[in-house]
């Protein structure tokens, strides 16, 4: 029975990795092809979002606007995830460069799960240096 019990616990465990992957992948690939839809499916219900020296706390139906008028803007032409990291009350991180028909930014996405799905509770787009 320990062992059944033990089996199961372990897929559980690889079945979330999983997910939580592929849900980090979709994100990316979401930013790379400037897709706000897909990319707001990730929203948790408030998103601090920092876009062009604007800082404040939105709900994700008014994230999805600002972030819909900044792809009309700044047309995608590439995204690449630098570093992703982990801290230890499970919140996931990844900082990369989104580069735009205007220029090239540093991006910081953070994700945390909530109610067993991955939900962006903090985006950032700000100029390089």
């Amino acid at each position: 029975m320990k062992k059944i019990t033990s089996i199961f616990l372990s897929l559980c465990f690889a079945l979330s990795v999983g997910f939580a992957q592929n849900a980090n992948e979709t994100i990316s690939s979401a930013i790379k092809l400037g897709n706000y839809k897909e990319l707001s499916k990730f929203f948790d219900s408030k998103v601090e979002l920092t876009i062009s020296g604007k800082e404040d706390s939105y709900s994700k139906a008014q994230a999805e606007l600002i972030i819909k008028d900044f792809f009309a803007k700044d047309k995608v032409s590439n995204y690449q995830v630098i570093h992703r990291g982990k801290s230890p009350d499970g919140a996931q991180y990844a900082i990369g460069t989104l580069t735009t028909s205007k220029g090239s930014y540093r991006t910081y996405v953070l994700t945390k799960e909530v109610g067993g799905n991955l939900r962006i509770q903090q985006f950032r787009i700000e100029p390089s240096e």
